[in-house]
């Protein structure tokens, strides 16, 4: 493959469903046989690499015709299925869990395949009917088929007629030991049944019980017991974790070698436990849980998805959303009480009530993994009842001074462009992309816009003009911008002033926090569409006066051009790979130093304007003549 297409070019081909291709691997720079799945689009094409049974969609450009030389040898992969197996559910369709979980237990695997075709069958059949077999991480052979069904994704298909009703047998809820079971599987081909497998189980079982006895409980209504509150005032602890709802985790460190101890305990004593026959979950139910460290917990159920169940470990706080294959219907330990404790923050209420994801940001970043004092300002007395629901203070008073609060504002007035088809001079002030940028009004700045909101200003500033400009503000701002109080509320779109790289503040609103150590916020200047991330001490409240002038930045789309169908530029951009870097720049070129005019051709939301030099032509003509582009009509 590699000496036949390695120095070959690309030619236009009109490609089809199920024809031959040869397909570049860009990243392994490799070349593989495939055939056309169907066409995504007028570039992207999804292909199945035959030869090794991957489907993945590529560009155009890196798919060349196969040579009739090439289509002689058979397909190197086998299409396999496994037999005696449906999906769960009464769905004849495979869930998404049970593909996630064959493809983690057998991607990159060495295994056994025992074809189930019998010599007097026809044996062209496709996919191949088969059962599997491989070593699991103990090194002990496993039945991919009975792997599943165990975890409650598949459901065993009956064979007719194969067995006599009066040798079935029932199913138990811990496998057999491979060990023991190697004398059925490899008999798999012409007999389902066993005479010895019950046996097996028998004896199995027997030797799980004798650890369970200790440190397990049969499944029961009843689940562990509420958190033990240390008997003082104050006391040391851990945070484990912050949760969405602006609670927080904490472990007392008095407990923390007992919560280890019982943590090595759970994962020496359950390394023989079997697999599951099919469970159906429900919400609070209590049950063992392997997290994605492979180590066992206790936790309880939250709420159940699909074919994924959402957890508590309750030992540590934080939940998760996880195959039920990760879950075991068993208490561990129950008479140990929980070692987490939730707690709040005590008088603090997050605005409108509910904790936005920046706060939450913020808290875990301060909090994680942290060593703090645990004031108890309100204990529940009715913990017994109802423990989930019990929250535990934290004092963070210096979090609640008046002189840190950043007064709510409404977002910036939207600027307008004039009706569609309406011929307008504007300023191009951020190009995101060559089909994507911020433009404003190339005209006397609507200054007197402060003037139909004069009777709002409770800012307390004096001295300032009703028909003062935006710009003789922003410069009457910069000259005291020292007595500005610093910005402390990062919720998005909170609007603010920002320090650019000239040394001058501008108008700005916060678009996301970036990094907590230290702390840096992605702002975007309102007046110019550009972003940049600032640390805090670059951030400080806005001038409530400055609210009243509208954005000037508009973002819009520009028509009359699309990306190319053959791009041969290697370096794209990276927030947007439909356009090259080349083109970004042809497009800035284009742009610069211009006087430009604008359409529009759509009203808002979608702002579609076509641009237009002092001559009349559209400015995105060079990059069409230069292959960068292609006309959209």
């Amino acid at each position: 493959m590699i000496a036949a297409y390695e120095n070959s070019k690309w030619e236009p081909v009109k490609w089809e469903n199920d024809m031959h291709c040869a397909v570049k691997i860009q990243d392994k720079n490799q070349w593989r046989r495939g055939q056309i799945i169907r066409m995504v689009t007028d570039t992207l094409v999804e292909v199945l690499l035959y030869d090794v049974g991957v489907e993945l969609v590529v560009n155009v450009d890196c798919l060349r015709k196969l040579q009739e030389n090439l289509k002689t040898m058979g397909r190197l992969s086998l299409e396999c299925s496994l037999v005696d197996i449906r999906p769960a559910g009464g769905s004849d369709k495979w869930t998404a869990t049970a593909c996630d979980c064959l493809s983690l237990y057998l991607t990159g695997a060495v295994a056994t395949i025992i074809l189930q075709v019998d010599s007097e069958e026809n044996n062209t059949t496709w996919p191949l009917p088969v059962k599997i077999f491989c070593r699991d991480e103990k090194g002990e052979r496993v039945d991919v088929s009975k792997y599943l069904i165990k975890k409650g994704l598949a459901l065993r298909e009956r064979r007719i007629n194969k067995l006599d009703n009066s040798h079935s047998l029932s199913e138990k809820s811990l496998e057999v030991p491979l060990e023991q079971e190697d004398s059925v599987v490899t008999n798999c081909i012409k007999t389902n049944f066993d005479p010895d497998k019950k046996t097996a189980e028998i004896i199995s079982e027997q030797k799980v019980s004798e650890f369970q006895e200790e440190i397990l409980e049969p499944r029961t209504a009843r689940g562990y017991k509420p958190p033990a509150i240390p008997n003082m005032k104050v006391f040391e602890a851990t945070v484990s974790c912050v949760g969405d709802d602006g609670t927080i985790f904490v472990v007392p460190k008095l407990s923390e070698f007992e919560l280890i101890k019982m943590t090595n305990e759970i994962q020496s004593n359950l390394k023989c436990l079997g697999l599951l026959e099919p469970y159906f979950w429900k919400k609070g139910e209590a049950c063992a849980v392997r997290g994605s460290d492979t180590l066992w917990y206790r936790g309880k159920v939250m709420e159940v998805v699909g074919g994924a169940v959402r957890v508590q470990y309750l030992d540590h706080g934080f939940t998760e959303k996880i195959p039920q294959c990760h879950l075991y219907p068993i208490l561990l330990y129950p008479d140990i009480p929980q070692f987490c404790i939730p707690c709040q923050l005590h008088n603090t209420t997050p605005v409108g009530n509910v904790w936005q994801p920046d706060a939450i940001e913020v808290l875990q970043q301060l909090l994680s993994k942290r060593e703090v004092d645990i004031h108890i300002m309100k204990p529940r007395s009715d913990h017994d009842k109802k423990y989930e629901e019990e929250q535990w203070e934290i004092r963070f008073e210096e979090l609640l001074s008046s002189e840190t609060d950043t007064p709510l504002l409404p977002p910036y007035l939207s600027s307008s462009l004039p009706s569609p088809g309406e011929l307008c001079a504007v300023q191009v002030k951020h190009v995101v992309s060559p089909n994507e940028v911020y433009i404003c009004l190339d005209s006397i700045e609507t200054c007197n816009h402060s003037n139909q909101h004069s009777d709002t200003d409770d800012s307390g500033v004096s001295g300032e003009s009703e028909s003062e400009s935006l710009d003789e503000a922003l410069q009457r701002v910069n000259k005291k911008v020292e007595a500005l109080p610093p910005l402390t509320d990062f919720r998005t779109e909170m609007p603010c002033l920002a320090e650019y790289d000239d040394g001058l503040w501008y108008r700005a609103k916060i678009v996301s926090i970036k990094e907590f150590n230290p702390l840096s916020i992605l702002v975007q200047f309102v007046d110019y569409g550009s972003t940049a991330k600032l640390t805090l001490n670059r951030l400080c409240q806005i001038p409530p006066h400055l609210m009243r002038y509208p954005a000037r930045a508009i973002k819009v789309l520009l028509a009359g051009f699309k990306p190319p169908l053959r791009d041969l530029g290697e370096t794209r951009i990276p927030y947007c790979p439909k356009w090259s870097m080349e083109a970004l720049w042809a497009m800035i070129d284009c742009l610069q130093g211009k006087q430009l005019y604008a359409v529009s051709m759509a009203p808002a939301p979608e702002q579609i304007v076509t641009l237009y030099d002092d001559e009349q032509h559209p400015v995105h003509m060079p990059l069409v003549e230069m292959g960068l582009a292609d006309k959209d009509e």
